[in-house]
């Protein structure tokens, strides 16, 4: 049951990943202005329309080995990236939230609000993914962030942040104390991206970081896992772009990538994370 829970939640996000992948490519089209791609999926090259056994993920691409069926140019490493990433971020969230769903679903009946909170949590979080994964993609090929999506992504960090506050609530625990600790959490994240973007004047980030780190910091609610979220998104950034910004000597790190694979660690790592008193 584990496993077969696990890989259904892998295949979602791997469908989902694929989506958010199209998306990323239709929202540059229709901001340059260019002609709709229209309801199916087209070879960027070739205009060719895909066919559905062309868009299962993973596996199609595997199949086509990154090429284009008909042309034969390459399909580019996006799209099995964004399928690859996005299924195993769901199914590490599955590991996290859903198993303990399963397991405990008898005593959770017992108490229906708690359970509300629970599932809309995990699914504002999943829906939060798969707009982070359409802002990765863009910025990964364009170094640009899309401001509604930005704005939609800071709404499902608002939305998180606020049921964890009902959650307190109901549990009688100090609210006061988690606002004060998400705060810390956006002045850690959104805060210090927003400093280098300015003092930088954006060579070494762009001016959409600080908003996606100010949802990442929002939905994660906490100072503690938002300085750890920081610092993997740093240190995963300088060690997989260094080769190219030594090569290119560019300065510029694309950080939204990075910025969401540290919101999935820190979600997945959660507790197991070393706390500033056991340092």
């Amino acid at each position: 049951m584990k496993l077969l829970i696990l890989i259904g939640m892998f295949i979602l996000g791997a469908v989902l990943g694929s989506f958010a992948c199209c998306q990323a490519w239709r929202w540059r089209y229709k901001i340059e202005g260019k002609k709709s791609l229209g309801k199916r999926s087209v070879c960027m090259s070739c205009k060719y329309k895909l066919k559905w056994y062309d868009n299962i993920p993973v596996i199609s691409w595997l199949m086509l080995r990154g090429k284009c069926r008909k042309c034969g140019k390459s399909i580019g490493w996006a799209e099995i990236l964004s399928e690859v990433g996005l299924g195993t971020a769901f199914a590490m969230l599955g590991h996290v939230y859903v198993l303990p769903m399963v397991y405990y679903w008898s005593v959770l009946m017992t108490r229906p609000m708690s359970l509300v909170i629970l599932v809309a949590t995990v699914v504002l979080t999943l829906i939060m993914l798969v707009v982070l994964t359409i802002l990765s993609v863009y910025d990964a090929k364009w170094g640009e962030l899309p401001v509604i999506l930005l704005v939609l992504a800071v709404g499902l960090g608002a939305m998180i942040l606020g049921l964890k506050v009902w959650s307190t609530v109901l549990d009688g625990g100090d609210v006061i104390q988690l606002l004060i600790s998400a705060g810390c959490g956006v002045v850690i994240m959104a805060g210090v991206c927003w400093a280098i973007y300015k003092v930088s004047n954006e060579r070494l980030m762009g001016g959409g970081d600080w908003i996606m780190a100010l949802a990442v910091a929002l939905a994660i609610g906490d100072w503690w896992l938002a300085l750890w979220a920081m610092f993997m998104a740093n240190l995963l950034g300088d060690i997989i772009m260094m080769p190219s910004l030594i090569q290119k000597g560019n300065h510029v790190i694309h950080f939204g990538p990075f910025l969401m694979i540290g919101f999935v660690m820190v979600i997945w790592l959660g507790s197991a994370l070393p706390s500033l008193f056991n340092l």
